[in-house]
């Protein structure tokens, strides 16, 4: 192994350890992007990935224009300001960008995060802006976090992506409030609906390491809106919205944990809604049908989500409430398979959340394949309006990345690929997601707070590869509780080396340790995994995440690892 070639593996790993940041760096401060909701989409402002800064488009523009840098992060460290417009990235002009919506992320934004991702995995971590200040130009070259590249296979044997996804559940973590919400939200329902996504999200890692906020989650949705409800009172209780969504996250938490205490409040939620369809399929927010009795096919969608994997937790279904809703989604299906606002208002403009709900319910419960079938490709035949969903831009990103893996599994890779720029401009300096919303109105997202909801966004989307959530294609009951306590803790060697043993045997010895948690010295940073080998003086670990093999020197262990690493080694 080449100095350069290992000092990237060392970097790598300590990103793995501290997750926000590499140990013995000075991390950067979490950045959240000022961002103007222009809901006609003259403007579109967007975070800069690891620059720490705030970026506008306008439809055809091809320069940046920076609205705000965060304070201590790499952009302003580098000499980035407000007003700046960059020109040119690595001396290279930008195409221009398009408000369209299927244009995506094509232009200045996909230009940006390809120079990002592949300049932080350099040696010197740098990239070369070319700004225009008062009419002139001026040259910038910004210090980067160090990160190794997106895998070709990204997410999956991706170690970028895995740091990633830790980053983002361990902001949630640290984030937290006491009594289970996460901040942001604007009040009123907001916080049960806010809480069961973002709790979602944080089931979706199977970190049994994150249960006890996870729990926190639960009894926030368990002990809130949800006690309002009086089935013989259909008039009462929550929105259908909330009703809806945590009876997803209970039943997803219930099929993951096997903790059945949340039965009776999923039947309940699962009750309500079939009590408030309409004898003509429709739903509203709450028991009134909305919009002069036309309804809301993304309520229906919810609807179907909980009732589908209720069922899997051994729930009652209302058949007959469960065949007037689908009646009323098929009503309002557009040729090319995309679910419309409702039947009367038919249109693919802002479908992602509907439509990917819709069929990863269907595919879920086994039924109407062909509706599923269609939905599945109308996700990936409009793959760029993936964002667009109303206004609720993150919902349209974790549903419409359901209904991909249920119903197009085979097209799932490509998705995910086409949302690479995605990915890098929400990667912050500080490890962690910054929001990104559409390119019109995400009102919707503001009401539940941007920055877990980013958190939560990248999180699912990086679970959608595996068959853990049953909203991601899982199948297995108690998936999260499956591990015995004995993977996360210290596990003698089944034979300890003698003292003739040679270095290579003493290292195939330890590789058939069990998964522990390695600590950092500091006591601040943790990881699941096994221990591959001891050489010189670093350690090669096997992480339980995603398989990878990461360096990682001795030193930055804990006094009890490196006494572990050294005991399997025989030395």
């Amino acid at each position: 192994m080449t100095s350069t070639s290992r000092s990237l593996c060392v970097a790598t790993a300590f990103a793995l350890l501290a997750g926000s940041s590499v140990l013995g760096q000075a991390p950067h401060p979490y950045y959240a992007p000022k961002l103007q909701n222009s809901k006609d989409g003259q403007v579109h402002d967007f975070p800069l990935g690891v620059l720490s800064a705030t970026g506008r488009l306008e439809h055809g523009a091809t320069a940046i224009v920076i609205r705000d840098v965060g304070p201590d992060g790499p952009g302003q460290r580098g000499g980035l300001q407000v007003g700046d417009a960059i020109v040119a990235i690595q001396g290279k002009a930008m195409p221009p960008y398009s408000n369209e919506l299927d244009a995506g992320l094509a232009g200045p934004q996909a230009v940006l995060a390809s120079a990002l991702d592949e300049r932080c995995s350099q040696p010197d971590p740098q990239v070369k802006l070319t700004v225009v200040r008062d009419g002139k130009q001026v040259p910038l070259e910004i210090s980067l976090p160090a990160s190794p590249r997106f895998a070709r296979t990204f997410p999956l044997q991706c170690q970028k992506a895995a740091v990633y996804r830790r980053a983002a559940c361990q902001w949630l973590i640290d984030n937290q409030r006491s009594d289970g919400t996460w901040p942001g939200h604007i009040g009123g329902d907001s916080p049960d609906y806010q809480v069961s996504y973002v709790g979602l999200a944080l089931l979706s890692a199977g970190d049994p390491q994150y249960l006890p906020a996870i729990q926190k989650a639960v009894n926030f949705v368990r002990g809130h809106r949800i006690t309002g409800i009086d089935l013989n009172d259909p008039t009462a209780g929550p929105k259908n919205w909330i009703a809806g969504a945590v009876a997803i996250f209970l039943a997803e938490y219930c099929l993951a944990t096997g903790d059945e205490a949340v039965l009776p409040d999923i039947q309940k939620c699962c009750d309500l809604m079939a009590k408030r369809v309409a004898p003509n399929g429709r739903m509203g927010h709450h028991y009134e049908i909305t919009y002069g009795g036309g309804g809301l096919t993304i309520v229906n969608t919810h609807a179907h989500l909980a009732w589908a994997l209720a069922d899997k937790c051994g729930g009652r279904i209302d058949a007959a409430a469960w065949n007037r809703s689908l009646g009323e989604v098929a009503k309002a299906m557009t040729s090319n398979g995309a679910v419309g606002y409702s039947s009367g208002a038919r249109g693919d403009n802002d479908a992602p959340a509907r439509t990917g709900g819709m069929a990863a319910a269907l595919v879920i419960s086994g039924q109407r394949p062909d509706l599923a079938a269609a939905m599945g490709r109308w996700l990936i035949l409009k793959n760029n309006r993936m964002r667009h969903a109303h206004t609720n831009c993150a919902m349209g990103l974790f549903f419409g990345t359901a209904g991909i893996k249920q119903a197009n599994p085979r097209q799932l890779p490509s998705h995910l690929q086409n949302w690479l720029p995605y990915f890098e401009l929400c990667r912050s300096a500080h490890g962690a997601a910054s929001y990104f919303g559409s390119k019109r109105n995400f009102g919707g997202d503001e009401y539940l707070g941007l920055n877990p909801l980013a958190n939560a966004t990248i999180a699912l989307m990086l679970a959608s590869t595996e068959d853990k959530l049953f909203l991601f294609g899982g199948k297995t009951k108690g998936w999260l509780t499956k591990a015995s306590p004995s993977d996360l803790t210290d596990a003698p060697a089944k034979s300890k080396p003698g003292s003739g043993t040679s270095r290579s045997d003493a290292a195939d010895a330890a590789g058939t340790a069990r998964y522990r948690t390695w600590t950092s010295v500091d006591g601040q940073y943790r990881v699941v995994a096994k221990l591959v080998k001891l050489e010189d003086k670093t350690v090669h670990l096997e992480r339980k995440d995603d398989g990878q093999i990461v360096v990682v020197p001795l030193a930055k262990l804990s006094p009890e690892d490196r006494a572990f690493a050294r005991r399997q080694a025989g030395n």
